[in-house]
C-alpha cells in the first residue's frame, strides 16, 4: 500500500468521523428538546389534576353554615 493511499484512507476515515459526530450532536439535541417539552406537558397535566383533585376535596366540605341545621360538630 503506498503511502498516498493510506494518508486518503486515513483522512477518509477523520471525515466520517466528523460526519457521525454532528449527526449525533444533532440527535442528541433533537432528543434534549423533546424530553424539554415532555416535561413541560407532565407539569401541566399534574397541575390540572391537583386543581381537579382541589375542587373536590372543597366539594366535600359539610360544615354547617346555616343556623339551622342540627349536624353534630366534631
Amino acid at each position: 500500500m503506498s503511502v498516498k493511499s493510506r494518508a486518503f484512507k486515513k483522512n477518509s476515515r477523520t471525515k466520517r468521523r466528523g460526519v457521525l459526530t454532528l449527526e449525533w450532536v444533532l440527535l442528541i439535541t433533537v432528543i434534549v428538546i423533546g424530553i424539554i417539552g415532555g416535561l413541560g406537558a407532565v407539569r401541566n397535566a399534574t397541575t390540572a389534576e391537583l386543581m381537579d383533585l382541589a375542587a373536590a376535596i372543597e366539594a366535600l366540605n359539610v360544615t354547617p353554615t346555616d343556623p339551622d341545621c342540627n349536624l353534630p360538630l366534631p
